[in-house]
């Protein structure tokens, strides 16, 4: 190919670069698992991040070049520890036990903030430097969910009417409610809310014969000073940050506001699915604009997706079911729905194209 130098830029040149640096990519592949030497490869996702791909299915174009730099944010914990519960233990030490507020010294963290953070999903890095973090099968799984964007496939709790689960909760924190005892952090969508309760009190968590997974597990927490510091277990296994997780998840948060932004960290301990502890900031603005229509609402999905699929109205006119083996059923006990869905979509995909391959011919 003959280009004149003159009219590409050196991000054209860079894109170039990195596409045929890679013979095959996701955008071009019939099937991941035979790419599996590339998917640490930048180029195999044309240097697009986590978010970019899930941006596809309603305003990037599949194919375009991203913008994800190598090295711009490191995905491992910088802390020495191996469990969340070593993690919260030495914090809580560090703090002789914990700070004793009342209802007068307890930090004021009152308005309506939004944010996120900087690498709960990648951030900055391209989708390659999300791959090596994580121990198989769930490399595949990440990288599945990524070609399921790429091709407009996507699947998102959203869609069929399921809670967002506790990165969701995490990452759309608006409301921080402080008290002696315990925290709220509140949050609403356009379908769905999200409450954690953040007991601070010093009565821990609840006894293990009580304990079970949880759509935003159980936290406990100690202030050091204006700090909070949080500790989650009993983590229900789900769809969020950069791909998915199980129920063994543990997290430890920090949280403290400086003027206007609460200022945050996580880390993510869940030695099945991690290589190491993942880390990432978290940044909340204070929202100063006081006008009522931005206060949150309690939603519900059904409120703009409507009823559950699996309840219809039948050729009597009566509320009737679908049930195991009944087209169009879902199984709402699956816990991990979208590779169900992922592996319905890969095959009726896969049948499309050779439907398209045999009228050609």
């Amino acid at each position: 190919m003959n280009v004149k130098h003159s009219t590409l830029t050196p991000l054209v040149i860079g894109a170039l670069f990195a596409i045929s640096a890679t013979a095959q990519t996701l955008f071009t592949t019939d099937e991941i698992r035979n790419d599996r030497e590339l998917w640490d490869d930048p180029g195999y996702y044309h240097n697009n991040t986590v978010r970019e791909f899930r941006d596809m299915d309603r305003a990037r174009v599949p194919g375009a070049e991203g913008t994800g730099v190598e090295g711009s944010l490191e995905l491992a914990s910088p802390y020495p520890f191996t469990s969340a519960w070593e993690h919260y233990q030495a914090w809580l030490a560090e703090a002789d036990g914990g700070t004793r507020h009342t209802r007068t010294t307890v930090p004021d963290w009152s308005g309506r903030y939004y944010g996120g953070a900087d690498r709960l999903d990648g951030g900055t890095l391209p989708a390659s430097a999300v791959v090596p973090m994580l121990k198989p099968p769930y490399d595949e799984y990440f990288v599945q969910d990524m070609w399921g964007w790429a091709e407009a496939r996507s699947w998102g709790a959203n869609a069929f009417c399921f809670p967002g689960g506790y990165m969701t909760a995490v990452l759309e924190a608006q409301e921080f409610i402080t008290s002696p005892d315990r925290v709220w952090i509140l949050g609403a969508g356009n379908n769905r809310n999200y409450t954690r309760w953040i007991y601070t009190d010093g009565s821990g968590h609840v006894e293990p014969d009580y304990q079970f997974p949880r759509w935003h597990g159980e936290s406990i927490g100690f202030w050091d000073g204006d700090t909070l510091v949080v500790h989650t277990n009993q983590i229900r296994g789900w769809k969020g940050g950069f791909s998915e997780f199980t129920d063994n998840l543990e997290t430890v948060e920090r949280y403290r506001r400086v003027g206007d932004t609460i200022e945050g960290e996580i880390t993510q301990y869940d030695d099945t699915m991690y290589v190491t502890p993942i880390y990432s900031k978290l940044s909340f603005e204070r929202d100063t604009d006081p006008h009522p229509a931005l206060r949150p609402l309690y939603n519900t999905c059904t409120d703009t997706n409507g009823p559950s699929n699996k309840v219809y109205l039948d050729e009597r006119g009566l509320l009737n079911e679908r049930l195991p083996g009944d087209p169009g059923y879902f199984d709402s006990r699956d816990r991990t729905p979208w590779r169900t869905w992922y592996q319905i979509s890969e095959e009726r995909y896969r049948l499309h194209r050779q439907a398209i391959r045999d009228n050609r011919n």
